[in-house]
C-alpha cells in the first residue's frame, strides 16, 4: 500500500506556560485594603527583558481603573503596586522587576498572578500583607449590563470542610508531646494512623487508640525553607503497606505548595514514567493531613526513594564495603544541585569557556550511605570515564553507551521533555547501577516535577543554560540518541494523549473537594479551581506535544488512513465537523504562524471556530498520528 506523510504546515505552541492574555477593555482595582497613594499596573515576560509600568486613574471611593487600549498576548504575569518609578517600559524580565520592587526598593505590590484578567471586573486584594505583597482575586460586577467577554470558569461542586473534606483518606500524625518538626536532620518521635473513610480501594491503618509508631522529620530543600506548608519524611518502626502502597518503613508526605497547576506536576510526571515504562515509578496517594490535631491541607503520601525489592531493585551494597566485586554495585546516585550532601565531585566541561574550564558535577550517593576508600575510588573513576565519553568531540562515538543505558535515558528524557522540566537534569536526577563490571548507569526513578510546565516555549530542555543541565546537553548531540528518541516517540505518541486524559481526569475527580479545603487553609499556595487548572493543563500540553511532533516526527499514515479522516464543511462560516474512523484524542486550531487559537477536547460534536474570516490549520490527533487540515473561514 502506498505510504504518504502528511506535512505539518505549522507549529502550534504557546510561548510561555501561563500565556496570560491581557484583553482590551477597562479593568478596576479596589484600593480599600492596600491604600496605595497612587495605584500602578505592571506586566511583562518571563524570558524577555521588557516590563511595562502604567499609572491607573482614580475613580473615587478607592476604585482605580485602567483602559487597556489593545489586547496583549502571552505575557507571563502581572501585578498592581505602589512605586516611585516612572511609567514606561523597563529593560527587565518580569520576575526581576517584581523582585526589585519588593526586595531592593522595599515597595509594596500584590502577589504576581497568572489568573486571566477579567475586563469590566475589579481586582480585590485581601488583608494578607507578607513580605511586601498582598494576595487578591478578580471580582465580577454584580450586574451584567455590558457585553464584555468574561472568562469561563468550570463550576465546582462545593466542598464541606470540617475541617477536612472527607473525600480522600485522612492521615493523622502526632508527635510526642506535640513537639514541633523543625529539622530535616533530626527525627522526632511520633505516631500515625490513617482513616480511609470507606474510600474505594483503600484500607485504614492503625487507629486513634492503636496508632503506628513512627519518627518524623522535615524533608526537601527549597520546598522546606520556602513555604509554610511543609513536606515531611516518616520512618516507622516496622514495615507496613500504607494505602496499598509498597510495603516499607519509609514514606514521604509531599505538600506540593509550589504546584498551582491543580497538583498535576508530579502526578503527570509519575504517570508519564509509567507510560514510558521506566523500571520503577514512585507511588503517590492523596491524603488530608491532620498534624497534632491541626488541619494541614491536601498532601501526597509518596514512596521514599531507596534500594529495596519494592522500589529501586538492585542488589544493596553495604556501607564501607571493600570487596572489589561488591563495590561495583548496587549504587543509587543523584545528580544534585546542592553541594552540602555527601557526594562525589567530577567536573563538567563548559562550552562557553572552552575545554579547559570546568564546572563541578555533584553526585550525591544515596546507597551506600558511607563510603570506604575503595568505594569512593571506584565510583569516582566510573563517573569520570562516563563524563569523558559524554564530552567526546566525535559525536559518532558510542563510548558513552558503555557507561549509560540508552533505553532508560531515552524514556527518562522524554518524560522530562514533554513537561518542559528544565531542572530534570540539574537536580533530583536519580541514577542507579547494578552490581557487575559491565553494568551501566540506569536513569530513574523520576522525581521532583516542581519546575515542570513553567516555560513551555518552543525549545528543548537541554537548550536552557539557566539551569546548568548535566550531560543531556551533550548526549542530545549524538545521532544514535537522537534516532532512539524519535523511534520511541513515534512508537508511543498515538496513545499518549488518551492515556494522559484518563490519568488526569481520574486524579482531578479524586482531589476536587479536598483541594478546596486545602485552598481555604493555604490561599497563597492553593488551587482555587482544579477544574480550571485541568483545562489549562490540557491546553498547554496539547501545544507542547504539537511542537514536539515537529521535532521528533509524526507517524506516517497510509493513504487509506488519511482518507478515513474528513473535515467538513470547508470553507465554513465557523462550524466544523470531524469524522474519523480512529479515535480523536484532541484537536487544535492554529493560525498560519502556528499560534494555538483554540483547543478542543471533544470532537464528537460540531466544533465552533471562534475566529475572524481567514485561513487556519486544524491539527487532529488520532491513533494514526497527527493529521493537519487547512480550513478556510468566511
Amino acid at each position: 500500500m502506498k505510504k504518504i506523510t502528511l506535512l505539518l504546515l505549522a507549529i502550534c505552541a504557546t510561548t510561555t506556560l501561563f500565556g496570560v492574555t491581557i484583553p482590551k477593555g477597562v479593568i478596576y482595582y479596589d484600593n480599600s485594603i492596600t491604600q496605595f497613594e497612587t495605584v500602578r499596573f505592571s506586566y511583562g515576560y518571563r524570558d524577555i527583558e521588557e516590563t511595562t509600568l502604567v499609572t491607573m486613574t482614580h475613580q473615587g471611593d478607592n476604585i482605580w481603573s485602567y483602559n487597556i487600549p489593545a489586547a496583549i498576548e502571552d505575557v507571563y504575569r502581572y501585578i498592581f503596586l505602589e512605586t516611585e518609578l516612572s511609567d514606561g517600559i523597563y529593560d527587565s524580565t518580569f520576575p526581576d522587576f517584581k523582585d526589585m520592587i519588593a526586595l531592593d526598593r522595599g515597595e509594596v505590590r500584590t502577589a504576581t498572578t497568572d489568573k486571566t484578567i477579567c475586563t469590566g471586573c475589579t481586582f480585590v486584594p485581601v488583608d494578607n500583607l507578607e513580605k511586601n505583597w498582598y494576595q487578591g482575586s478578580w471580582v465580577k460586577p454584580s450586574d451584567d449590563e455590558d457585553d464584555t467577554e468574561k472568562p469561563v470558569v468550570p463550576e465546582l461542586p462545593k466542598a464541606t470542610c470540617n475541617p477536612h473534606s472527607a473525600t480522600v483518606p485522612v492521615f493523622y500524625l502526632n508527635t510526642e508531646n506535640q513537639a514541633p518538626i523543625e529539622s530535616k536532620e533530626e527525627y522526632v518521635n511520633g505516631s500515625l494512623y490513617i482513616d480511609a473513610l470507606d474510600n474505594e480501594g483503600y484500607s485504614s491503618v492503625g487507629s486513634a487508640s492503636e496508632p503506628v509508631i513512627t519518627e518524623v522529620k522535615g524533608r526537601g530543600n527549597y520546598t522546606w525553607t520556602g513555604f509554610e506548608k511543609k513536606p515531611y519524611r516518616i520512618k516507622m518502626d516496622a514495615k507496613a503497606s500504607l494505602l496499598n502502597m509498597t510495603k516499607d518503613k519509609s514514606y514521604t508526605l509531599l505538600a506540593h505548595a509550589d504546584d498551582n497547576y491543580g497538583f498535576l506536576r508530579n502526578t503527570v510526571g509519575f504517570a508519564l514514567s509509567r507510560f514510558f515504562e521506566l523500571g520503577y515509578t514512585p507511588t503517590a496517594e492523596p491524603v488530608e493531613l491532620i498534624l497534632n490535631g491541626e488541619y494541614k491541607g491536601l498532601y501526597f503520601l509518596t514512596d521514599h526513594i531507596k534500594v529495596s525489592s519494592n522500589r529501586v531493585k538492585i542488589e544493596e551494597q553495604d556501607d564501607l564495603e571493600t570487596d572489589p566485586e561488591k563495590i561495583t554495585g548496587g549504587w543509587l546516585l543523584e545528580i544534585d544541585n546542592y553541594s552540602d550532601d555527601p557526594h562525589i565531585t567530577i567536573y563538567k566541561k563548559d562550552e562557553w569557556y572552552g575545554t579547559e574550564y570546568a564546572q563541578p558535577m555533584w553526585f550525591t550517593y544515596k546507597s551506600p550511605e558511607e563510603l570506604s576508600a575503595q568505594q569512593e575510588t571506584y565510583i569516582t573513576d566510573f563517573l569520570n570515564k562516563a563524563n569523558d565519553a559524554v564530552y567526546a568531540e566525535d559525536k559518532s562515538s558510542t563510548e558513552w553507551e558503555t557507561y549509560i543505558d540508552m533505553d532508560s535515558l531515552v524514556n527518562y528524557y522524554l518524560v522530562y521533555e514533554i513537561l518542559a522540566n528544565r531542572e530534570g537534569f540539574h537536580g533530583s536526577c536519580y541514577l542507579h547501577k547494578e552490581r557487575g563490571e559491565n553494568t551501566k548507569l540506569i536513569f530513574g526513578p523520576v522525581w521532583d516535577f516542581g519546575n515542570a510546565l513553567w516555560n513551555m516555549n518552543n525549545t528543548f530542555i537541554h537548550e536552557d543554560w539557566a539551569y546548568g543541565v548535566k550531560w543531556i546537553d551533550q548526549i542530545a548531540k549524538f545521532p544514535r540518541f537522537q534516532a532512539a528518541v524519535r523511534e520511541r516517540w513515534l512508537e508511543k505518541r498515538g496513545s499518549l494523549m488518551p492515556y494522559l486524559r484518563a490519568e488526569v481526569d481520574a486524579f482531578i475527580d479524586k482531589i476536587t473537594m479536598a483541594s478546596q479545603c486545602d485552598c481555604k487553609k493555604w490561599p497563597e499556595y492553593g488551587n482555587e479551581n482544579v477544574l480550571e487548572r485541568k483545562q489549562a493543563f490540557y491546553d498547554i500540553i496539547s501545544a507542547r506535544l504539537a511542537w514536539l511532533d515537529t521535532q521528533f516526527g509524526t507517524v506516517d499514515v497510509t493513504e487509506e488512513q488519511a482518507l478515513q479522516l474528513s473535515v467538513y464543511p470547508n470553507p465554513t462560516e465557523g462550524n466544523i465537523n470531524i469524522v474519523s474512523e480512529s479515535a480523536v484524542s484532541y484537536v487544535t486550531l492554529c493560525d498560519l504562524s502556528g499560534k494555538v487559537l483554540q483547543t478542543f477536547d471533544d470532537a464528537s460534536t460540531t466544533l465552533l471556530l471562534n475566529v475572524q474570516p481567514g485561513t487556519y490549520l486544524l491539527n487532529v490527533a488520532t491513533d494514526n498520528g497527527v493529521q493537519v487540515r487547512k480550513v478556510i473561514v468566511y
